[in-house]
């Protein structure tokens, strides 16, 4: 419903200029009509005249009441659902850092195994017979954050960063003709396709809490996910989106 009040709200003016010339066009009817009463000599002329002559009447009052109504939801019903739409903004339970560190992943070094003492009796390992130690594996660091447009940025969580409970989500969410914005989240749980996460916003956001993701529901298929944001302006047109990896690990 908010979404058809601005839209309505924007193009009020196209609206005014149609109703202008409807009216111009059925006032002219109404001249015509009454000349044509005043000039009838017969009483089926005077008849058909009448009839358009309340017809166009009646369609001037119609386009009164149109002209009257945009007026109402343009300037009154359309600032005041902005309003209460800008008061209802995303909460969540716990607050995190705006600035978080990047975790740095860094490969373990691998061990020398040193040379065991002989002892009396015991005879001294050869090369043969001492099996080499298994190369531990390392961590693959993760892609950068993806978020082309600055009016669709996510600040938190970093890439890499790793969860176990709730995720929040902080950043920017605005454009010039600004409709709603929703987060999606694609990993193991949602087998590889993106899906929304969370309700649809219609407020814009700069520089704040965006929402929250529950990730208790992703605990049992732990792994790598994608984090997104989604900005849609008035037209259904969507900004570039910010997509940022993140780990989803058991508690």
């Amino acid at each position: 419903m908010a979404f058809f009040v601005q839209l309505l709200a924007n193009y009020a003016g196209l609206i005014y200029i149609a109703l202008i010339v409807g009216a111009v066009f059925y006032v002219r009817e109404i001249l015509v009509a009454r000349q044509d009463l005043q000039q009838s000599l017969y009483s089926l002329e005077r008849e058909a005249a009448n009839s358009r002559l309340w017809r166009g009447i009646l369609m001037l009052g119609l386009l009164g009441l149109i002209a009257a109504a945009t007026f109402v939801l343009s300037t009154v019903v359309a600032p005041q659902v902005a309003t209460e739409e800008g008061a209802v903004t995303p909460t969540a339970a716990f607050t995190l850092p705006t600035n978080t560190p990047t975790p740095t992943f860094q490969p373990t070094p691998t061990r020398t195994p040193r040379p065991p003492t002989a002892t009396p009796g015991t005879p001294t390992p050869t090369a043969a017979n001492v099996l080499p130690e298994a190369p531990t594996p390392t961590s693959t660091p993760l892609p950068a954050a993806q978020c082309p447009d600055p009016n669709a940025q996510i600040t938190a969580p970093v890439a890499g960063q790793a969860f176990a409970g709730e995720i929040q989500v902080r950043g920017t969410a605005k454009a010039a003709n600004f409709a709603f914005y929703k987060l999606t989240l694609n990993g193991p749980a949602t087998n590889g396709v993106t899906q929304t996460a969370g309700d649809v916003v219609h407020a814009p956001v700069e520089d704040g809490v965006l929402g929250a993701i529950d990730a208790t529901n992703l605990l049992s298929q732990p792994g790598v996910y994608v984090v997104g944001l989604v900005v849609v302006d008035n037209t259904g047109n969507e900004l570039p989106h910010c997509d940022v990896s993140i780990v989803v690990q058991p508690q």
